[in-house]
């Protein structure tokens, strides 16, 4: 059984709860990052070439799992996700003030199918990717980069665009499908460059 420690939305996660603000836990095998660099290599003659790097790079992430045919919670009639099961996830936001109590819903194929098609990154509309416990990516800094005391919890935060989806289903399994999708994003929100 997958794991519900991906989530994907179309908003902040403290937004209002309404039909346009749309949260989803992804059931995922995977999940992985990929970061290309292009530093610049020069050749020398008779000497080893010069190397500059001046600091481009492209992230991007790749996550896979399962979605159901259908919705799988018939008593779930909240307008936009009727059927889907939910979570709820709490955490603490940037300030420390405790979030509580955010739902999250299931998607079913078709739904995330249409966020797929529908889901546009702008500068005032971003998506976001949120792996694992994300309230502190790293020792003493908080998931929007502010300094506090805490351990690390290893998750992050990511704005991301869609790049490809990938649905499948298998013979003998039509009550479930295989996703694949592909993402650009922006570095790991909590990552400072000084």
């Amino acid at each position: 059984m997958a794991e519900l420690a991906v989530l994907l939305r179309n908003c902040p996660h403290n937004a209002t709860q309404n039909s346009t603000n749309v949260r989803y836990a992804l059931k995922c095998d995977s999940f992985s990052i990929q970061i290309a660099k292009t530093p610049i290599q020069v050749p020398i003659p008779q000497q080893p070439p010069e190397i500059i790097d001046i600091g481009f790079y492209r992230p991007s992430i790749s996550i896979g799992g399962i979605l159901d045919t259908v919705g799988q919670n018939s008593s779930n009639n909240y307008s936009g996700f009727e059927n889907m099961e939910y979570i709820t996830v709490s955490r603490k936001n940037n300030a420390g003030t405790d979030i509580n109590n955010i739902r999250y819903y299931v998607p079913y194929k078709n739904a995330l199918e249409d966020a797929v098609y529908t889901w546009i990154t702008t500068a005032d509309d971003a998506l976001e990717l949120e792996i694992g416990n994300a309230e502190f990516p790293v020792y003493g800094k908080r998931v929007e980069g502010a300094s506090a005391s805490g351990d690390e919890t290893g998750g992050g935060i990511y704005v991301v665009a869609i790049q490809q989806a990938r649905f499948q289903v298998d013979p003998a399994q039509e009550d479930r499908w295989q996703f694949q999708m592909q993402f650009v994003c922006e570095s790991r929100r909590d990552v400072t460059f000084s």
